[in-house]
């Protein structure tokens, strides 16, 4: 009898095992087809060679232009090629209301004696998911710096959500933009942040993004973040690794990390006269340049509004 009731209860295991693996089949075989659909219609709309879409995490949607055309041209043409490929992806992907972020990214690549593959970033451009960029403007909706700085922060005020999207467009931590690695640094306040008044509220947090270019990745898992202001620790967390190329396929070298920093603590960070970044086992001081891009950042709102 304990024999006959203990086979009953592995056959009842065994039954809703196959039942799950059915249903998490199912969903994955779904996920996959809607990529499989999306790339199409994007090879369609464009007229590229190749493309890869890649979904991370459930919610960061990357989509790479391989060996595209606009790879020869400006920077300009591909940031208006990506801004279109946004949008086409926030108006045709299913479930687009769960993406956090879409990343349109360009490479190149090629083969080198038959067996060798090597890839490389021409650039990549990062949108939220009603297609819109998080880190460039619009002229008549923007402050820049004339001379185009790229520690001077950008503003882009969204009438429509009453919302102010403040950025810097690269610190340059080490190497240049062909190899090394940069910060950049973005966040979206409640209002609008142009102008002297100080209107707007701070967010709960500024979303930094380390991005890598080399001829070789050089993270393979979530990076350990530190960041040490006057000889203090002033915020101690994890960098959340984006993968930018498709799963299996030939993938770039450029990896993305990003990691939420309390917005407290960024505004410290602003403040202080010395920094130093750790990411994993490297270390970076950022000039009083950047200190001071990062404090004109948190200085567009005004803490005072905050919700309590």
């Amino acid at each position: 009898m304990k024999l006959l009731r203990r086979r009953t209860v592995l056959a009842i295991y065994l039954l809703v095992g196959l039942a799950c693996l059915s249903s998490c089949s199912s969903g994955l075989f779904k996920q996959l087809s809607e990529m499989s659909r999306l790339r199409q219609e994007l090879m369609n709309k464009f007229q590229e060679k190749d493309i890869n879409v890649h979904l991370q995490n459930d919610v960061y949607l990357t989509i790479s232009l391989v060996n595209s055309p606009l790879n020869r041209q400006d920077n300009a043409a591909r940031e208006a090629r990506a801004a279109e490929v946004a949008k086409f992806v926030a108006k045709n992907f299913p479930r687009i209301q769960q993406i956090k972020s879409i990343w349109v990214m360009f490479v190149k690549s090629e083969t080198r004696l038959v067996l060798f593959h090597y890839s490389q970033s021409v650039g990549g451009f990062v949108f939220n998911n009603r297609g819109e960029s998080v880190r460039r403007n619009e002229p008549l909706s923007t402050t820049t710096a004339e001379n185009e700085d790229p520690l001077s922060p950008t503003v882009k005020f969204n009438p429509g959500r009453n919302e102010t999207d403040i950025s810097l467009t690269r610190v340059q931590l080490a190497g240049d933009t062909n190899h090394g690695i940069a910060l950049v640094p973005y966040y979206t306040a409640k209002g609008d942040a142009r102008g002297p008044a100080r209107l707007a509220a701070p967010p709960p947090s500024v979303t930094f993004d380390f991005a890598s270019y080399a001829d070789r990745q050089i993270f393979s898992a979530d990076g350990n973040l530190e960041i040490v202001c006057d000889g203090v620790k002033g915020f101690s967390g994890k960098a959340r690794l984006l993968q930018p190329q498709e799963s299996g396929s030939e993938a770039s070298p450029a990896q993305f990390l990003m990691a939420e920093i309390p917005f407290d603590q960024f505004v410290r960070i602003g403040e202080a006269h010395k920094v130093q970044v750790k990411l994993n086992d490297q270390k970076y001081d950022l000039s009083p340049e950047a200190i001071a891009g990062l404090k004109r950042m948190a200085g567009f709102v005004n803490p005072a509004t905050a919700k309590k």
